[in-house]
């Protein structure tokens, strides 16, 4: 059956401090590229798997992600309220000695489209059937976990998965099967990389210096190919452990920001529009606000379970008030809890990391490319790195996952597969 699932995917740790799984793609996190093979030749695949799967967890409803999936997968997308009333993630699976309970199960049907659109995965037509994981290494643990300290990253190991089938096992049933398939059409999920250079250079840079930045940057991996969807997620080129994506210094415990990585930042000012074969996709200056960016974003992928904000680059004022201890401002962990403006420590409350993790850009397209450009403008702005929006002026990463349109045709026990 194409029902194909990967158990026991995740880490294990020695030692007695656990940790948690990253909070966009949970135990999956250690994926970064999986491809289905029949021998040599690849039926489907998918790079950037991570990052892809935290857009697809993004996409299942709060009480899906709040009760099924934070167990299943280990992931943290879905959102509950606390004792007082404050928002709160909902993960619960840790990594901790041993992996009984720490590992999770990854559907294959959600990397692979081919999955989606057979009606079996005859043994006959392909006789060597695999699946090849490339990993993400350990060296690169804010990619994998939410802590970053020394005891809580010591000792992580990946666990070794196992491949879940069910099997046919009426001859009859599988004999009309094999006859019934002559043909087969998918949308495979195919991903390109492009980058927005540095607003400014920092060197003697304040927090008063600004810069305008547009770039049109051409997209070449979808040429020759229909595509039905896009999906852009912009993320900061520097994914080190020292980088915007982890928290740094005093106000807190090294720590992944919400989706690091995996999610997609919100910029200052930002202006997107994409131009496809010669013409502007969107009229006028195309997505101008978080509001307009969202919206496009719901009707061209579906309804989004996101906590309130984190779409948007800010959320309030990153002033020092008096206040309680326990009084934050934005959602989840927000740094530092105690306001203050003793020295070291900042000029007051931060945003939450939740915070302008999930600004994706959704566009249709459905069109065969011949020519595809993104047109991104966006204000940077110099902040101290220990603010909400240290990082505004750096180095992005666009990816760019698109629907591709492919099919394969079956003559006797051989195969071919092709761009639609």
């Amino acid at each position: 059956m194409p029902t194909l699932r990967i158990g026991n995917i995740g880490l294990a740790k020695t030692g007695a401090t656990p940790n948690a799984y990253h909070f966009g793609a949970g135990t999956s996190s250690v994926i970064s590229r999986i491809r289905l093979m029949d021998g040599n030749e690849e039926l489907d695949s998918l790079r950037n798997v991570a990052q892809w799967l935290t857009f697809k967890g993004a996409q299942k409803s709060n009480s899906q992600n709040s009760n099924v999936f934070n167990h299943l997968n280990g992931d943290s997308q879905g959102w509950v309220y606390g004792e007082t009333g404050e928002l709160l993630s909902a993960n619960t699976k840790q990594i901790r000695e041993g992996h009984q309970s720490t590992t999770g199960m990854l559907d294959l049907r959600e990397c692979f489209g081919f999955l989606n659109n057979v009606s079996h995965l005859s043994t006959k037509l392909f006789p060597n059937l695999r699946v090849v994981i490339e990993y993400v290494p350990n060296s690169s643990p804010h990619l994998l976990v939410e802590s970053m300290r020394a005891q809580d990253i010591t000792g992580i190991s990946k666990v070794v998965p196992i491949l879940i089938c069910d099997e046919i096992t009426d001859d009859a049933l599988v004999a009309t099967l094999d006859k019934q398939l002559t043909s087969a059409n998918w949308v495979a999920i195919e991903h390109d990389l492009s980058n927005m250079p540095q607003a400014f250079n920092p060197a003697g840079a304040t927090v008063a210096t600004t810069a305008t930045q547009r770039v049109q940057l051409r997209i070449n991996g979808f040429q020759d190919k229909t595509v039905s969807r896009l999906m852009i997620a912009k993320c900061y080129e520097d994914t080190s452990a020292a980088g915007p994506n982890v928290n740094q210094g005093a106000l807190g415990l090294p720590a992944t920001k919400g989706l690091g990585g995996y999610g997609s930042k919100a910029l200052h000012k930002e202006k997107f529009n994409i131009r496809l074969n010669g013409r502007n996709v969107l009229a006028g200056d195309g997505l101008t606000t978080p509001a307009q960016m969202t919206m496009m974003l719901s009707d061209t992928w579906g309804a989004l379970d996101m906590c309130p904000f984190q779409n948007t680059e800010n959320c309030g004022l990153d002033t020092a008030y008096a206040a309680a201890p326990n009084n934050v401002v934005g959602i989840n962990q927000t740094v530092p809890p105690v306001l203050t403006t003793a020295p070291g420590v900042g000029t007051g409350p931060q945003q939450g990391y939740w915070i302008s993790n999930s600004a994706w850009i959704g566009v249709p397209i459905q069109d065969r490319v011949s020519d595809l450009q993104i047109d991104l403008e966006r204000v940077g702005t110099f902040s101290e790195g220990t603010s909400s929006s240290a990082g505004n002026w750096q180095a992005m990463n666009i990816h760019i996952f698109g629907e591709v349109a492919k099919g394969m045709t079956v003559s006797g026990n051989s195969y071919r597969i092709f761009y639609a």
